[in-house]
């Protein structure tokens, strides 16, 4: 657990959802960016003020419009200064991509993100699909319109 921007905490496991609540406390942290295949993870005490599901395993399984949106809700939180968590049952790690869509959605290119998404607290290297996220980029420079397949 650690934050990775003012105000973006990561996590990974049970042992934050079993403990929401103390934990909320504790970190003043209101969202919640949750990533569980099949189901959310149940998060006890009271519920954030702020809660996104996704269902995802694996960043290859996403698509534009799934990295879009989870940029667009943590971008949306910092903005009203709202602590918010990037969570992932299978581990914290397994969100990095969420953090590198943030950053792009925010204008920061591919490169730039991904160094990012390669300091602490995370781990280097970050081992992803370079030409999804040029893909990404390109359609974000577009306006986001057009076609949302990874092909153009």
């Amino acid at each position: 657990m650690s934050w990775v921007d003012d105000y973006i905490y990561a996590a990974g496991g049970g042992h934050i959802p079993a403990n929401w609540g103390a934990f909320a406390d504790q970190t003043g942290v209101v969202a919640v960016l949750h990533l569980r295949p099949g189901a959310p993870e149940p998060f006890v005490g009271p519920p954030p003020r702020r809660f996104l599901w996704l269902a995802v395993e694996d960043e290859a399984q996403l698509d534009i419009q799934s990295l879009y949106l989870a940029g667009v809700f943590l971008a949306d939180c910092v903005a009203r200064a709202s602590r918010v968590l990037l969570h992932s049952s299978l581990g914290r790690h397994r969100a990095r991509w969420a953090y590198v869509a943030y950053l792009m959605v925010g204008g920061k290119g591919w490169t730039a993100a991904r160094r990012r998404a390669e300091a602490k607290p995370w781990l280097s290297p970050y081992r992803t699909d370079p030409a999804r996220w040029q893909a990404f980029e390109k359609w974000l420079r577009a306006g986001q319109g057009g076609s949302t397949q990874w092909g153009g």
